[in-house]
């Protein structure tokens, strides 16, 4: 190891969070990308800043090598950074609504700008299902599509939670319940520390539990729900938020420590059908109410038809119809060749 990389790799050392799952910065070769305070704006604002050849600044990225970027008025620091196999950098934080945290996901393309195709200004900011969530990690699918892991907050008892962004942005209601999943069981406080994604695409999440047996555990997550793959004793002594979910080499494994994280890869939640979507929708500007616009007509069953489409009940009327004006056509040229040849006088 050479002493410019060896320095790089001290720095990104420094700049990660050690005592939580979730990292500020993501690590690939000599590559790197991490979040830092701006130190020419306020305690909102932060900077994105890719490295490349240990230390130096990728000046093609943002703006000589950084992006100024804030998740909104009064947030915290993001709690985590990832990036996904195309380069492109997510990260997710929390605000303020009503004085619960709402989580807040942004995105920013490879070239360091922020990806406007996400959310508004590339960012989505939402309470799900209404429940106040603080997230601690997120981990980008291949399909365009997010996950985030937390601690849903205002409860009793605090309870992990992960919600599922489609490529949208929107939350996806087929996740969980109504959106969002959370541990079953009220009688221990529990938060979901951290996600990863295993190298055959199937992604995972750890889970703190706090109570009179204090563990980690670790559930898989997929689009039929969420399992749990295994489960380890905690320490008395720790708090438990720098629980980490690894995949390492062939198996999944949990670990407590921060530090860099890698590129995600590809991962997905599993083959889904897509959900039945009529052809050509009409707008409906009453919610669902009756439209005097719409026919009954519509709503019968349509017509058997033949090979080239046209319906048999039309077509036995027609030939009826046609048969009697050919035949009252001939009858009535008959007449007329009988009349023409008779004779005058007769």
């Amino acid at each position: 190891m050479t002493p410019r990389v060896a320095a790089a790799l001290a720095l990104l050392a420094c700049t990660s969070a050690p005592a939580l799952a979730g990292s500020l910065t993501v690590r690939d070769g000599n590559t790197a990308w991490l979040v830092t305070d701006d130190p020419q704006a306020n305690a909102n604002d932060y900077l994105l800043k890719h490295l490349v050849n240990g230390t130096g600044p990728d000046e093609r990225f943002g703006r000589l090598g950084q992006t100024a970027f804030t998740l909104g008025a009064g947030n915290d620091p993001p709690a985590s950074v990832r990036v996904d196999a195309s380069r492109r950098i997510w990260m997710v934080g929390a605000g303020l609504a009503g004085n619960q945290p709402q989580p807040v996901v942004a995105r920013f393309l490879a070239q360091g700008g922020a990806d406007l195709r996400w959310g508004v200004q590339g960012k989505v900011q939402l309470t799900p299902a209404g429940v106040a969530v603080k997230p601690n990690d997120l981990l980008p699918l291949a399909d365009g599509s997010v996950l985030v892991a937390g601690e849903a907050t205002g409860l009793a008892t605090a309870r992990a939670v992960v919600f599922h962004l489609n490529a949208d942005g929107s939350l996806d209601r087929r996740f969980g319940t109504d959106g969002v999943w959370q541990r079953p069981g009220d009688a221990d406080a529990s938060t979901a520390t951290s996600l990863a994604a295993s190298a055959d695409g199937l992604a995972a999440v750890a889970i703190t539990v706090r109570g009179a047996k204090p563990g980690g555990e670790l559930w898989s997550v997929t689009d039929a729900g969420l399992a749990m793959l295994q489960r380890k004793p905690q320490d008395d002594t720790s708090d438990g938020e720098d629980l980490r979910a690894e995949w390492q080499a062939d198996h999944w494994a949990l670990v407590n420590g921060g530090g860099p994280t890698a590129v995600v890869p590809a991962a997905l939640l599993g083959n889904r059908p897509a959900a039945a979507i009529p052809a050509s929708a009409p707008s409906d500007p009453g919610g669902g109410g009756f439209s005097p616009f719409t026919t009954e007509a519509a709503s019968a069953p349509a017509a058997s038809t033949d090979d080239d489409g046209l319906p048999w009940t039309w077509i036995v009327p027609g030939v009826v119809v046609v048969a009697g004006m050919v035949g009252g056509f001939v009858l009535r040229s008959r007449k007329a060749r009988t009349v023409l040849r008779k004779p005058p006088g007769r």
